[in-house]
């Protein structure tokens, strides 16, 4: 594995817990607040375009990404503008965690083209960003 770079955004500098131990644990830490109260003033996507500008971080990069919906969709848009691999980790309710009840589905891409409803407590949580139908 090479070098990790976390990049976090939230509304305001109170929200952010165990920074240190990110960096204690050999990450590049880098953060964004709505507020401007810590990091970047601004989200994620603006943290994004301030660490690695026009072309994304570089070969052999890939992305996780965790947190609410409309910020996956955001960093998936621009991954894919840069070529950049993605992947996302849904957090859909889980009624019953065994894939029986279909609470937790969402949409995703097929190899054909269209899409289907997946379970992300069986098929899931993480799919590749690309895949998500946002």
């Amino acid at each position: 594995m090479g070098r990790v770079t976390f990049c976090w955004g939230a509304r305001h500098a109170g929200m952010f817990a165990a920074v240190e131990d990110f960096r204690a644990a050999g990450c590049d830490v880098h953060l964004a607040t709505l507020d401007g109260s810590a990091g970047t003033r601004g989200t994620v996507i603006e943290l994004l375009d301030e660490r690695f500008p026009a072309t994304g971080p570089g070969g052999g990069t890939s992305m996780a990404c965790c947190g609410p919906e409309p910020m996956m969709a955001a960093v998936s848009r621009w991954a894919a503008a840069r070529s950049l691999h993605c992947d996302v980790s849904l957090e859909t309710p889980m009624a019953c965690g065994v894939g029986i009840c279909f609470t937790c589905v969402a949409p995703i891409r097929d190899a054909a083209g269209g899409w289907d409803y997946r379970r992300t407590c069986v098929e899931g949580p993480v799919f590749n960003a690309c895949d998500v139908v946002w």
